[in-house]
């Protein structure tokens, strides 16, 4: 019998260890126990930047100082391209005033010219009552470029029927990339045997131009 109780009790004390171990294991591993190592890598920092399409303006008046602004500053920094003064038919052509235009933006672009508006204000009306009304018809335009290697006519004709004029770089590029750059020449005339030219009398032409931008 003594014999007997000894080895009973020997085997429930190896049970009552390996009970004791599977709990302290299943504590530590499946219950978050100080066993459980972590690591982490975390990355900063990134960003997506887009491109911008920018440009400046410099005209000057001849005979003036260049007035510069910018896409951002347009339209009441910028300069006036001509003031053309003392015409009398026959007068021209003459160079009145220039822009250089700079793509100051991060994308290359396409540049545009346009006739934004030509209007005539009158100070009295014609020999036969008519408004005077027809300067802006009358006056012929002519807008060139200085690209190399020669200068390349934009556009010549009459100022009011100016219409909108894709326009190069320096280099003759029709996509100008950044820093790209020309300058652009004006010259007015008003020939004697203009149609309306009674009807020009006494008259101011106020032009509006503007310079397009679109990125490539």
């Amino acid at each position: 019998m003594s014999i007997e109780r000894k080895s009973s009790d020997r085997r429930k004390l190896r049970a009552g260890m390996v009970f004791v171990l599977v709990v302290a294991g299943t504590a530590m591993i499946g219950w978050g126990g100080l066993a459980a190592w972590q690591a982490v890598t975390q990355n900063n920092g990134s960003t997506a930047t887009t491109l911008g399409v920018h440009m400046q303006n410099s005209a000057q008046v001849v005979g003036g100082h260049a007035v510069t602004c910018t896409d951002q500053t347009s339209p009441n920094a910028c300069g006036a391209i001509f003031n053309a003064s003392g015409i009398v038919p026959g007068w021209g052509p003459n160079q009145v005033g220039s822009v250089a235009i700079t793509n100051t933006g991060t994308e290359s672009s396409t540049f545009q010219l346009t006739l934004a508006s030509a209007k005539v204000s009158a100070a009295d009306t014609s020999w036969d009552g008519t408004a005077d009304t027809t300067l802006c018809a009358d006056l012929q335009l002519k807008v060139t470029d200085s690209q190399a290697p020669m200068a390349a006519i934009v556009y010549q004709g009459a100022l009011a029927s100016m219409p909108a004029e894709t326009i190069s770089d320096s280099g003759g590029n029709g996509t100008w990339v950044t820093g790209a750059t020309n300058t652009f020449t004006f010259s007015l005339s008003l020939p004697g045997n203009a149609t309306h030219i009674a009807t020009d009398e006494d008259s101011t032409c106020t032009a509006v131009f503007t310079w397009g931008q679109n990125g490539v």
